[in-house]
Parts: structure tokens; sequence; C-alpha cells
């Protein structure tokens, strides 16, 4: 008998103040970290936006670069940007460039989960003309 009472002291549990405290703890820390995860989902998506302008200026120099190389290849902004792979995992994920071929500038708006970017990519050979002609 005596050793039942000594097993029963010796095992001990939580109290309710205990498991009450841990749970204040948790919800203390659920505040403030499920803000701060979606912030960071709008940054990344801000991002994502951002690399596809990056994406799209970097697309329309290699399609300009290439019809200076190759007679038989037209340039236009338009096809240049529907180069652009985007990754099925982005979502929403849109992109447009808009402006003529012999344009000196070709605005760039991408889209991604509601998280917008824009650019402009300028084109060479127009402000080199332009240059000439000051």
């Amino acid at each position: 008998m005596v050793d039942r009472k000594k097993r029963a002291q010796g095992q001990g549990g939580f109290t309710l103040i205990e498991i009450i405290a841990v749970l204040i703890i948790l919800g203390i820390l659920a505040i403030v970290a499920i803000p701060k995860y979606f912030d960071l989902q709008d940054q990344a998506r801000k991002r994502a936006a951002n690399g596809l302008v990056a994406a799209a200026q970097s697309q329309l120099s290699l399609g300009f670069a290439n019809s200076l190389l190759n007679s038989t290849y037209t340039f236009t902004p338009a096809n240049e940007c529907s180069n652009v792979a985007i990754s099925n995992a982005t979502e929403n994920a849109s992109l447009k460039c808009t402006g003529e071929a012999n344009a000196a500038s070709i605005s760039i708006e991408a889209n991604v989960g509601g998280q917008t970017a824009s650019g402009n990519w300028n084109n060479p050979s127009a402000t080199a003309s332009d240059a000439n002609a000051s």
C-alpha cells in the first residue's frame, strides 16, 4: 500500500493553470505569426511580378538583337512577351507589353496574384537616333 502512495506522489501531470498559460502563449504567437505569414505571401507575389517584368525586358532585348542579326526575324513586343515562360505554380499571373516595335519605349505590366509591377524597355535604336537628332 505504501508503494502505491509513493508512486502516486511521484507521478505528476500538468495543472490547469500551466495548461492555460501554454494556451495563452500559443495564442499570442499565433496572433503575431499569422499576419506576418500573409505579409510574406504578398511580398513574394510582388517580387514574382518584378521578376516577370525583368524577364520581359530581357526577352525584348533578345528579340531586338535577333532582329538586328537576322533580317527575316520580325520583332514585335507582343510576341516577345508571349515568349516569357510563366510557371504553372504562379497563381493568376499575367504579362502585358504595350508599344510598337519602333517606339522609343515599350511599357511592361505584370500581375501575380493581385500584386502588380510595371517597367519599361527602352529601344536602343530609337534612343540612339533621338540622341543624334538633338
